[in-house]
């Protein structure tokens, strides 16, 4: 449980426990896409104020993963297909600026944990295995993100794949999820080549690009 605080620093400091709790049973399924949350009961159950608690449903409004609906209350939030479009989009952006940013510090043992890690994924992919299977699809692409001394972009980052892999992950069939690691594949195979521009315009435009993953499964049916 998380415990009430007196005084400015106190105050910004519960509000990130409140943030990183509400991720947390976000990310869990606890709190799922379309349900309703009330304050009085989150209140209640993490023994805090108001205004905490708010600030910290603000952040996470702003950020995407809640709505305050008038007259309703707040909504945890839904993706439509095209908000996951966009966030790819996004995504794709993101990573593949942090990809050519840190390129040169890329190593050969680093390909090989890439390499691990996605072989990981692979021995994971099952419909049981889900939540590891994501799990491992994040920790492939931060092994690269996590060189960036850009803390903001990263940041950015995180919450979009928060996002995609909490509220869209629902969307990805086995065959996706293989296609998925197909990619994967290729995208080492060119980052051996040593071309920085090929393997940001692979992560960008092909790996990050949801459309021709809904293409590719639907065209193997």
């Amino acid at each position: 449980m998380i415990a009430g605080n007196n005084g400015l620093t106190g105050h910004r400091l519960l509000r990130t426990e409140v943030y990183e709790y509400l991720r947390s049973q976000i990310k869990e399924g606890n709190l799922h896409p379309g349900m309703f949350i009330s304050m009085n009961t989150l209140m209640k159950t993490l023994n805090i104020s108001r205004t905490p608690l708010r600030d910290a449903l603000l952040q996470l409004q702003g950020e995407g993963f809640v709505s305050f609906l008038p007259q309703r209350g707040i909504q945890i939030s839904e993706l439509s297909q095209k908000d996951i479009e966009n966030l790819y989009e996004i995504m794709g952006a993101l990573e593949s600026r942090v990809l050519l940013s840190v390129f040169d510090r890329i190593t050969p043992d680093l390909i090989t944990k890439m390499k691990e890690i996605n072989q990981q994924m692979f021995a994971s992919i099952s419909e049981e295995d889900l939540n590891i299977y994501f799990d491992l699809n994040v920790a492939f692409h931060s092994t690269y993100i996590s060189m960036s001394s850009n803390a903001p972009l990263c940041n950015l980052i995180d919450v979009v794949r928060q996002r995609l892999f909490v509220f869209g992950k629902k969307d990805w069939s086995l065959k996706m999820r293989e296609l998925n690691h197909s990619e994967h594949l290729e995208f080492l195979r060119i980052l051996e080549t040593g071309d920085a521009i090929k393997s940001a315009d692979y992560l960008r435009d092909y790996h990050c690009n949801y459309q021709i993953l809904k293409d590719a499964e639907n065209a193997s049916q």
